[in-house]
């Protein structure tokens, strides 16, 4: 997976920005998972951040940096986090080692037609893993809009995954939305010193198609917990293939860290297992009740 200095965008910063940006619900956010955070997060109300639509360097920019592809172009996979009493002071996250390459991984796989996000990365869980999985809520933040009610009587179904912070966009609360994805691309630089963000560009090229197939990797990550027993049930297993290629683990936080291959994989690991430990019992009944 490339990663690297593309994380963090160039941006102009002045002490002032930061601490208008330190008095809002994003800092709090961001200072609550410091070491998880990949990039600079701002609000729409900083004077520092405001966008000129009519400046054409701001829509060269936005040309520059956009990526669109056919659809059979693009690979679409969907995996999760299982957590095995997330709850306890003992959680244990599931693991499938791929004998074909040798290596630790969480489970994941395609998406089918007409199929849902979450419940291609449940199913493709339970297909590779033999254990069947349900979402796990927990509190986080997402840039996903809380439904709105159709009835008055239905407000509670609003306030179920929080209220959307209006300067920050960001709502904090349970849900099973996804915890984080990933794109696969490269990097490079180039200088322009008349460009309206500053003279060194950031420019992101999906130049590094997926080995195997040629496709650029869209990759979501969920969390979720066993629905049942945790033991490998080969009957969920319904390619013979996946019951040959794959054995089927339950690791610690650190020893799944120390054990997985790949770093995009370790970081979706952090990010749940930090929403973990965030959680107050108050917050694991409400999650309970949501289900």
């Amino acid at each position: 997976m490339a990663h690297g200095p593309y994380e963090k965008p160039i941006r102009p910063s002045t002490k002032q920005n930061v601490a208008r940006l330190l008095k809002t619900d994003v800092a709090k956010f961001v200072r609550k998972f410091e070491k998880l955070v990949r990039r600079e997060l701002w609000t729409k109300e900083d004077p520092g951040r405001q966008v000129d639509w009519n400046d054409p360097l701001v829509w060269e920019k936005i040309n520059n940096e956009g990526f669109y592809h056919r659809a059979d172009e693009m690979l679409v996979s969907c995996g999760t986090v299982t957590v095995d009493q997330a709850d306890s002071p003992r959680p244990k996250v599931l693991v499938v080692f791929n004998k074909n390459i040798g290596i630790f991984q969480l489970p994941k796989g395609r998406k089918n037609f007409d199929e849902r996000h979450l419940d291609t990365a449940l199913r493709e869980t339970t297909e590779e893993a033999g254990v069947a999985v349900q979402p796990l809520r927990l509190r986080f933040g997402s840039r996903s809009t809380p439904p709105k009610p159709v009835q008055a009587q239905n407000q509670a179904r609003e306030t179920r995954y929080g209220v959307e912070d209006k300067v920050t966009g960001i709502t904090e609360g349970f849900s099973s939305e996804s915890i984080g994805y990933v794109l696969e691309f490269t990097f490079s630089f180039s200088f322009n010193p008349h460009h309206s963000l500053g003279g060194l560009i950031l420019i992101l090229n999906p130049s590094d198609p997926d080995p195997a197939t040629g496709a650029w990797r869209h990759i979501y990550w969920f969390a979720a917990k066993p629905l049942g027993d945790i033991k490998r049930d080969e009957a969920r297993m319904t390619e013979e293939e996946d019951r040959k290629k794959f054995s089927t683990f339950w690791f610690s936080e650190m020893e799944a860290l120390s054990r997985l291959k790949l770093e995009d994989e370790k970081f979706m690991v952090r990010i749940v297992f930090a929403y973990i430990r965030s959680m107050s019992d108050n917050d694991w009944t409400n999650s309970r009740e949501h289900e």
